[in-house]
């Protein structure tokens, strides 16, 4: 996850601790709403992201109490309240999920990710 973190501060200009925080709130974000065999794919493509998402538990638990009755549209902006909450203006917030995606991609392969991506209501939409 270290190439990652330093792809967010060269091409998005988050801090270090902005970026691990904000990976921590996708990965969560993903571990709550995925595919469960598209998300273990991930997970295994990317083997120090569970460890990322169990040690910052407490920072990126997903706060999707009462909000599955809204839709994937209102815990997607859950998530990017988060990240502004994490000191991201909207264009960072914009293209550190972008850059997380292809990044993804890249581990992950293409399939894995897409299955994510059309699992979660909305997401595609947000890319």
């Amino acid at each position: 996850m270290d190439e990652l973190i330093a792809r967010l501060m060269a091409r998005v200009g988050l801090s270090e601790p902005q970026a691990r925080t904000s990976i921590a709130i996708l990965l969560a974000f993903l571990d709550h709403e995925a595919p469960p065999a598209a998300l273990e794919q991930l997970f295994s493509a990317l083997p120090d992201a569970r460890a990322m998402l169990d040690s910052a538990a407490e920072v990126a638990a997903p706060d999707a109490e009462g909000t599955r009755h809204f839709g994937g549209i209102t815990r997607l902006m859950g998530v990017a309240d988060r990240l502004m909450a994490n000191g991201l203006d909207m264009t960072q917030v914009q293209l550190t999920v972008r850059e997380v995606v292809l990044f993804a991609r890249e581990r992950a392969g293409d399939s894995a990710v897409e299955e994510i991506v059309t699992g979660i209501p909305g997401l595609r939409h947000a890319l």
